[in-house]
């Protein structure tokens, strides 16, 4: 996933990520349509990202694929370009708003917290303030509803917001969100926060490629599991899932 994080600079900065707990692998996607979806979301005409999605998915591939592969394969794609002096900021910042619409225009129900079942295992997907990589927080909220769990995501959140949220519901887990460069502390302060003002936590889990880095990430901040895979994620904390009962097949 592309970050967005403060800096010393005028503009953010964007960080080439693998998303928000990790996306798979990518070797296998078709470069034309890869090609024709880079296109499209630098186009001034927004509705060539609808025609390039249904040619896509015409051409065979899946919905769930292009959400979960091909729209963090393009996001690195900009940062990577930005990086490198390839990509204006305004670029960046207005591709991936494309991506962000494609992700909603994929899965209606995978944007809102509507496919779960009542009971459901709850999850709040967490980022922390001043922390702007929410394409990779989107990206793993819809797999996660796809898998049949209820999702609240909740972006640039203080501590106390995340420890409010906590306590408002009834939820079976905490994913946070963090990319390399991310400050430890802040995390470390976030998990105990939440450690300290919630009498019984749900388990914790770090994800992201903070977890490439060689610190022991879940040691130095407290998390209660440390996990790059939705799914190990998912059985570290003992979760169960069912696909929705009124999911149709292929969405």
């Amino acid at each position: 996933m592309t970050e967005y994080r403060n800096s010393k600079t005028t503009e953010p900065r964007p960080v080439s990520t693998g998303g928000a707990f990790g996306v798979g692998d990518i070797s296998s996607l078709d470069s034309n349509s890869l090609v024709a979806l880079s296109l499209a979301a630098l186009s001034s005409d927004r509705r060539e990202m609808k025609a390039a999605m249904a040619k896509a998915i015409d051409a065979g591939i899946p919905p769930q694929d292009l959400a979960d592969l091909y729209v963090p394969a393009l996001a690195r794609q900009m940062g990577d370009a930005w990086c490198k002096d390839e990509m204006s900021f305004a670029g960046v910042t207005i591709g991936v708003s494309r991506l962000q619409s494609l992700l909603r225009d994929l899965g209606p129900a995978w944007a809102g917290d509507t496919l779960a079942e009542p009971d459901a295992p709850t999850v709040l997907l967490a980022l922390g303030k001043e922390i702007y990589h929410t394409l990779g927080a989107m990206v793993l909220a819809g797999q996660l509803r796809r898998k049949g769990l209820s999702v609240t995501l909740l972006l640039g959140a203080t501590n106390d917001e995340i420890v409010t949220t906590l306590e408002q519901g009834d939820y079976d887990a905490l994913f946070l969100s963090a990319s390399i460069g991310e400050s430890l502390d802040n995390l470390r302060r976030m998990v105990e926060s939440v450690r300290t003002k919630i009498g019984e936590p749900p388990p914790i889990v770090i994800g992201g490629t903070i977890l490439e880095t060689e610190t022991d990430v879940r040691a130095a901040i407290g998390a209660d599991h440390a996990s790059k895979d939705p799914d190990e994620a998912i059985a570290l904390c003992g979760l169960k899932t069912q696909l929705p009962k009124h999911q149709e097949v292929g969405q």
